[in-house]
This record gives structure tokens, sequence and C-alpha cells, in this order.
């Protein structure tokens, strides 16, 4: 028989090992789809439907190819990418990263800041209050918890996202209206400048720089290896599939209620507000536990990919299965992040919108930086061996980080002369 023991055996050794290893990839990819990513999801479909995510399987492609290089580098040399920046480029070089860095992932930290601040306020809870009860648990969970109590907690947020899957099903789509927009070409809909820009904002809010030094960091910090490489690549592109799965749900939500209705929306809090009446009071609790979810997943994960970035390049202890007094700076650096976010967003004349954007302009103007990383250390003899980055997918990093530049560039532009 084909489901012989030796075989079921084999099966279930691998499948044991798989979710040993299971965590990096499938968080990483899962937490892009933060509270920024959330916005932008929503306010693109608001203004052009499901064309919003034409290109999605080059997209998802793109940040799994991404994605499974960083993961082979981190599991064959067993360093984040911080520590190889220190190590091949120099401490000064290093500063610099990091300050660039820094203040990107501060301005990512404040988006989902706003987006907690706005799920708190959709459900009608006094959101200063509350906002900073979630901000000191959160530093409490990090700093007590131990690696693996801190993955479950991670694990179980995605469980929220379906709240966004639940949604897409229930404004019943015309899906093959949805696959013809997404996959073949946008219908009835202009393709101009605005649009461009609007589709390269979801891009940029879909591949992220501190998500490749996130998964760098979090599977050394999970003690990998190389003998996992194969298992933790199945685990990277079931996260990019995930991911692009769940945001592709939030899209068909919002496009079959308020962009069919020509109802546009600033921000995943207005969007809540204009669901209601449109789809039901269900709807709005859906999407807003969604946005609850999507926003503590990111305000977690970023600072924490921050935050062993700080460690790795200034020689720092930073893992989660430290305790405090050993690594106290790695934790120090965690909580400040998110307690001077807190701070600013009780002042009622910060415009958190405006930081939010000017922090999504920053991360795509460092992704060209990260990727000539991926490129430098991956295809190195001499750090990995014959497990070097070669052949069509070294050809595809390098495609993908000129292409990744040239959004830079465009988007600069359209900035300045204030196009989009």
């Amino acid at each position: 028989m084909f489901f012989n023991s030796k075989f079921l055996k084999k099966l279930k050794h691998n499948l044991i090992i798989f979710i040993a290893i299971l965590g990096p990839g499938l968080i990483a990819a899962i937490a892009d789809n933060d509270a920024g990513g959330v916005a932008t999801y929503t306010v693109a479909a608001a203004m052009y439907g499901t064309a919003s995510r034409f290109f999605i399987l080059i997209e998802m492609f793109l940040l799994g190819i991404t994605q499974d290089v960083g993961a082979r580098i981190a599991l064959v040399t067993k360093k984040g990418l911080g520590d190889l920046v220190r190590e091949n480029f120099g401490i000064k070089f290093s500063v610099v990263l990091f300050a660039f860095y820094f203040i990107v992932n501060q301005g990512v930290v404040l988006q989902n800041v706003s987006g907690l601040k706005s799920a708190l306020m959709l459900f009608s809870f006094p959101w200063q209050i509350s906002l900073l009860v979630f901000s000191l648990f959160i530093i409490f969970v990090i700093v007590k918890f131990d690696y693996a109590r801190i993955q479950k907690i991670f694990l179980f947020l995605i469980v929220f996202y379906l709240a966004y899957v639940v949604s897409a099903f229930m404004v019943h789509p015309n899906w093959k209206d949805v696959f013809y927009n997404t996959v073949i070409w946008p219908k009835d809909t202009k393709i101009d400048l605005p649009f461009i820009f609007s589709r390269l904002a979801v891009l940029g809010t879909t591949i992220t720089a501190w998500g490749q030094f996130f998964v760098h960091s979090y599977i050394v910090d999970k003690k990998l290896t190389k003998d996992h490489l194969n298992f933790e690549r199945v685990e990277i592109w079931l996260g990019s599939i995930l991911t692009t799965f769940i945001s592709l749900m939030m899209v068909v939500a919002v496009s079959y209620t308020l962009y069919k209705h020509g109802i546009r929306a600033q921000d995943a809090y207005s969007a809540a507000i204009a669901i209601k009446p449109v789809a039901g009071d269900f709807a709005y609790m859906l999407f807003a536990a969604g946005l609850l979810g999507a926003s503590i997943l990111g305000l977690v994960i970023v600072p924490l990919a921050t935050a062993y970035v700080f460690a790795e390049l200034f020689g720092y202890e930073g893992s989660l299965d430290v305790e405090f007094k050993k690594g106290k700076f790695f934790y120090i650096f965690f909580s400040v992040q998110i307690l001077s976010a807190y701070l600013i967003s009780l002042i009622p004349q910060v415009n958190l919108f405006k930081i939010t954007l000017f922090a999504d302009f920053l991360n795509s103007a460092m992704l060209p930086v990260v990727f000539y990383l991926l490129i430098r250390f991956g295809e190195s003899e001499r750090l990995m061996g014959k497990y070097r980055v070669r052949g069509a997918t070294s050809w595809f990093l390098r495609a993908s980080a000129v292409f990744i530049g040239v959004i830079v560039i465009a988007t600069t532009l359209a900035k300045v002369i204030g196009v989009y």
C-alpha cells in the first residue's frame, strides 16, 4: 500500500519537526498586515476596489522570495542581519543604518498605537486608560514570558484576522470579478498616476524593512539551524500565501461596501464607521476586531524587530529567553518605543496620520538598502558556502532591488511635485 507504516512514520516525523520550527516566517509575514497595513489596504480599496490589488500574485512571490533568502542567511550564519552588518561594514555604517531604521520603525509603532486607539474607540472603550493598560501589558508579557509562551501569543493573535475573511464572504462578492481585477487586468479602472502610486503604497506596506530584519533575528532567537532549512522555507511560503489571502479579504470587504457605494475612507477607523450603516453592526464589529488584533500584533513585532537590531549592532544580549537583568538594554529599548508612542498619541496637536505617511515613505526608501544587504550576504560564498544564493533566485533578487529602487525614486518625485 502507498500509505504504509514507513511512509506514515516519516510523515509524522516531518510534521513534528514542522510544528516545532513554526513561527518566524508565518509571524513575520502576517505581521505585515499590521494597523498601518490595514489602513493602507482600506484606503486603497475604498478608492479603487479590488483593482487596488492588481499584480497580487507577483507581489506574493516577491514577499516569499525575499523572506526565503533572509531565512536562509539566518539559518546558515546563525546571525541576525544586524550582526552581519556590524561585522562586515563596521560600527560607523551600523550607527547610521540603525538611526534610519529606528526612525522608520518608530513611525510604524505610532501607526500601530494609532490603530489600537481606533479599535478601542470603535468598541467604545475609554481609549486613554485602555491604551495605557494594553501598552503596559504588552511590555509585561515580553519581559516576563519566555520565547515559547510569547510565540503562542503571536500565533493566537493571527486568529483575529479571520474577522476579515468572514467580512469578505458576508458582502457576497463577485469572485470572478475579484480574480479578474487582481490577476488579469483591473476592469473599469483608470490607470493613471494616482492609481499607480496607490498600488505602490500597497506594495510598500506588504514588503517592509522591519519584516526582513525581524525574520533574521527571530530565527536566530528560536535557535534554528540549516538542518531546518527545507521546513523553514515551507513556513516562509505558507506565511506569504496566508498574508496575501488575508489582505485580499480586507480589500474585498471594503470594495463591496465602501467602494461599491462611492464612500471614501481616510483610515481604518473611518472605514469601520462607514461600513456600519452599509453592511450592519456585525460587519462593523468584525472590522473592529480585526483592527484590534492587527494593532496588538504590530505593536509587539515592530518594537521587537528594532530591539533585536539594537542589541545585535551594539553587542548587547538580545533574546526573549534571557531574564531582564541580563537583557535589560534589550527590554528597556523595547519598552521605550511603546511608551513614547503612547505619550505622543496623547498630544492632540500631533497628526498621527501625517506621521505614518512619512514613515511609509521612509520605509520604501530603506528597502533598496535591505535588498542590497540580502544580495551581499546571500551571494557570499564565504558566509553561505554551498547554501549561497545563485541562479534564478539571485537574478530575481537583483531585479527586485532595482524595481524597489525605481519605486522609491518615483514616489519621491511624486511627493515633490504633489502628484500623490
